[in-house]
């Protein structure tokens, strides 16, 4: 079925929500994403031109272009000249990879991607902190609010909280430097190595305030994962809260069984 018949056959065109305070190109974008998730725009289809979608949605032709490079970014569509833009996947691709089989590779998946910092503030724990950190109840804690990215990549793979020992609250001072990363921080500016990391994984659904920042769905499905970094002395260094929308991440882990010495 052709796009133009599509559109006929729809009573209204879908309207991007105005709630979560994204730019308008990723409430439309977000737009176009729920209708091709729920099969208006089928893979092969072509989605509207740029000035059908800014006229159906009421908004410029570049911010229709940047809504329309969006879906591009996350892998559902591709263009061609004198053809179109064409759906070619109906979910977002997966965008990183984590293959991680010991504490090292961990920290190398940290010094392959970005963190860009949207905060920096001190924060008391309690509330929905203290079951994270239950030793440091009523303590006040360094935190950065972060989106993190592949090397070279434009669509974030998590909204990332870092909490930070106030011991540590030096790291402040570099942490805007390209490619900064707090392990790395501990020990240049403290000669503090981290022994152990302590990962937990569960699930969650992203609220309306992460999936406008990560530029997803409100209410989508994501990966939810705390580490707590260990130092010597099994003292907590700083523990990070990673949020990850569907698609965006797979974490890919080994371990090896080393019999030797079983009795056989």
């Amino acid at each position: 079925m052709s796009t133009r018949a599509k559109r006929g056959a729809t009573a209204a065109p879908s309207r991007p929500g105005r709630a979560t305070g994204a730019p308008r190109y990723a409430r439309v974008a977000d737009a176009l994403l729920a209708d091709i998730e729920r099969g208006k725009y089928a893979v092969g289809d072509l989605l509207p031109p740029e000035l059908d979608i800014a006229e159906q949605y009421g908004i410029s032709r570049y911010t229709a272009r940047e809504a329309i490079r969006r879906l591009h970014d996350m892998g559902l569509i591709t263009r061609r000249a004198g053809i179109g833009t064409t759906v070619k996947a109906t979910h977002t691709q997966v965008r990183y990879t984590a293959s991680i089989s010991d504490i090292t590779d961990l920290l190398h998946y940290s010094k392959k991607t970005q963190l860009k910092i949207l905060s920096e503030d001190w924060v008391r724990i309690e509330g929905p902190l203290e079951p994270l950190l239950k030793d440091a109840a009523g303590q006040r804690w360094l935190k950065f609010s972060t989106l993190r990215y592949p090397a070279g990549g434009e669509v974030p793979i998590s909204f990332t909280e870092i909490l930070v020992h106030p011991t540590y609250e030096r790291i402040r001072e570099r942490m805007h430097e390209p490619n900064a990363t707090v392990y790395r921080l501990l020990e240049d500016m403290h000669g503090e190595t981290i022994h152990e990391v302590r990962q937990e994984i569960g699930c969650t659904a992203l609220t309306r305030k992460t999936a406008a920042l990560l530029g997803a769905r409100a209410g989508g499905p994501a990966l939810y994962v705390l580490r707590y970094y260990i130092g010597k002395g099994d003292s907590l260094m700083s523990l990070s809260i990673n949020t990850y929308p569907q698609d965006r991440f797979k974490l890919s882990t080994s371990w090896r069984l080393d019999r030797r010495g079983d009795d056989r």
